[in-house]
């Protein structure tokens, strides 16, 4: 009976009410356990039988007490299954009882367990209570004397277990052991080592990520047996190759780089760190209003446009009127010759600042023909200085991922290993129709490295999906103040977030996240991410210097010219065709009216 109620306390003081236990007692004996557990209000799950042990699974919704007498038979099995399938581990309170806590007896009867650092693993002799884990697989237990025996109180037990500090801060010594490490190398021919800063853009999260996961290791107190890949990973039937295939293998224990944290990976890896909020977005220059509109057009809204041409159209029907009552009131006039064309010409040219080729004498006319002068002054002046204004001001045009669609512009994308998943998994329709209308067409000539992708950018009218840091990099090296202010970004989708791999189920998973969570709050996490991570240019140019203005700007005047150039050589054809027609029939006139003559003579 002490045994029962030294076990039950046991499990009660540490908040668990579920137990699973392998015994092989008697029947009497198994009876009053069940009763005593059944009066604690804890379940009780008897395995009488080894060889049908119930599953360990090392991740569950709640902990669970596991209790295993190792002077039974065939204990090894249970052993060797919670070795196998990471049983021995922060989720499951193993109590081992025992009559003996010689060290030899341990030794043999725990030789082949995998109890790593995060096992909760109790050695329970009646006269202590030992802490047992392993470094590493295949080293010696470490033991623990707990200071207490089976006939403690509940209050003694509680008492240890309130002042008994976490596993995690007992265990952070790793005794120098070494760990197996993956990290990554995408582009070798440019790699300088990773304290290397001039190339940041290249492998940005491999070399951020190594100085603190080195810290982590002169923190816990181990080495790095590190390797390197040049593939993050991708899966192949459930299969990945690259860094996170070596974790899915058991090849390596932790991976020294920071991955986007995904359902596929997920099932294989586990992650441990967030080490950054990773974001991505188009980034382009904003093209002047005249790459994507008609600048001649925008200064008047269509209510200008409509009055100034209303206004037009009156002074040259008010000329055309006045013309009619004087050549009534006077035949002959010098104003005879002002037709209806004439007075068109005048008020269309009178919009261009023209003068006329002649000044009428009648002074109604004149008074006409200088007020839509003046008139014409105001709008021209008004028409000329927001032309410039637009021309000088960046524009706005590109707000939004469905404006990029509808523009000129050509689209690129940062060559990564999800190059093409996130687009097709982003929810957001304009940016599917984005993919369809501007990146699938390219195939993979849609795709470039950080530093092209930005040089296009820089070039004029294409828009650069980039990771912001890496193409800020490029950006502070290569642009000018003026090229920086008109910058522009529209964010397609939100990225996971990035963290550290770990093998799954590791027994080092919360040693390293508890020490990867101080470095954040200590601030050495962010003193690497303000090293390696690049902010946005600030514009130190904004409204200074003047723009050039190119072709393409006064493409539309020069359209113009051309069109009536054309128009122009398009009439003088036809009016020669029309002449030579003339002539031809005034020709064939003329020999009729000769052979005629002749007939008569």
């Amino acid at each position: 009976m002490e045994l029962i109620n030294f076990i039950l306390t046991y499990f009660l003081t540490k908040d668990l009410s579920m137990i699973t236990a392998f015994l092989c007692w008697t029947p009497e004996q198994m009876s009053e356990l069940y009763r005593a557990a059944n009066d604690a209000g804890m379940r009780l799950a008897l395995v009488p039988d080894f060889s049908r042990a119930p599953p360990m699974e090392p991740r569950g919704l709640f902990r669970q007490a596991m209790l295993l007498d190792l002077q039974c038979p065939a204990t090894e099995t249970i052993l060797h299954q919670a070795s196998t399938s990471r049983g021995f581990n922060s989720r499951h309170s193993w109590l081992l009882l025992h009559n003996s806590s010689e060290s030899f007896i341990i030794e043999e009867t725990l030789s082949d367990c995998a109890m790593l650092p995060d096992a909760d693993v109790v050695w329970s002799s009646p006269e202590s209570l030992l802490d047992l884990y392993r470094i590493k697989p295949d080293t010696q237990l470490l033991r623990t004397d707990l200071g207490v025996a089976r006939n403690f109180s509940r209050q003694q037990l509680a008492a240890l277990w309130a002042a008994l500090p976490t596993a995690v801060t007992r265990r952070k010594d790793l005794r120098n052991v070494s760990l197996n490490g993956i990290s990554i190398v995408t582009q070798p021919e440019y790699f300088k080592g990773w304290t290397d800063l001039r190339n940041r853009q290249i492998d940005t999260f491999p070399k951020f990520t190594y100085p603190l996961m080195k810290l982590a290791a002169r923190d816990l107190h181990f080495r790095w047996n590190l390797r390197q890949v040049d593939l993050y990973g991708e899966s192949h039937n459930g299969s990945f190759d690259g860094l996170v295939g070596r974790l899915q293998r058991h090849e390596a224990e932790v991976g020294l780089a920071s991955l986007f944290i995904r359902a596929d990976r997920m099932d294989v890896v586990d992650f441990f760190s967030e080490t950054c909020v990773l974001s991505c977005a188009f980034v382009f220059r904003q093209p002047s209003r005249s790459a994507v509109s008609n600048v001649f057009l925008a200064p008047f809204s269509s209510g200008v446009w409509a009055a100034s041409g209303g206004v037009a159209a009156a002074a040259a029907a008010l000329l055309l009127l006045l013309r009619r009552v004087r050549e009534r009131m006077r035949p002959g006039s010098d104003l005879a010759h002002f037709t209806a064309l004439d007075t068109v010409t005048f008020a269309l040219g009178s919009l261009c600042q023209q003068g006329f080729y002649m000044t009428p004498a009648v002074t109604s006319v004149r008074v006409v023909m200088f007020s839509w002068l003046l008139a014409a002054l105001f709008v021209f002046t008004a028409y000329s200085a927001k032309v410039v204004a637009i021309l000088q001001t960046p524009s706005d045009a590109l707000r939004s991922i469905d404006d990029l669609t509808h523009s000129p512009m050509l689209i690129g994308v940062q060559d990564t290993t999800y190059k093409k998943v996130y687009f097709l998994e982003s929810p957001d329709e304009s940016t599917q129709q984005l993919y369809r209308r501007k990146i699938l067409p390219q195939g993979e000539q849609a795709y470039h490295s950080v530093v092209d992708g930005i040089a296009r950018v820089r070039t004029g009218l294409f828009a650069f999906q980039v990771e912001r840091s890496s193409g800020y990099d490029i950006i502070k090296q290569t642009f000018t103040e003026r090229e920086k202010c008109s910058l522009k970004e529209i964010e397609a989708f939100k990225l996971p977030l990035v963290a550290v791999p770990m093998r799954k189920h590791s027994g080092y998973r919360e040693l390293f996240a508890s020490r990867m969570r101080w470095q954040r709050e200590v601030g050495l996490m962010n003193r690497a991410r303000r090293m390696w991570l690049v902010e946005r240019p600030r514009c130190e140019a904004a409204g200074g210097g003047f723009l050039s203005i190119g072709i393409i700007d006064v493409l539309p005047a020069l359209q113009v010219l051309a069109s009536g150039a054309l128009i122009s050589v398009l009439l003088l054809a036809g009016e020669h065709g029309a002449h030579a027609a003339a002539r031809r029939r005034y020709c064939g006139l003329r020999l009729k009216q000769r052979a005629s003559t002749a007939r008569i003579h």
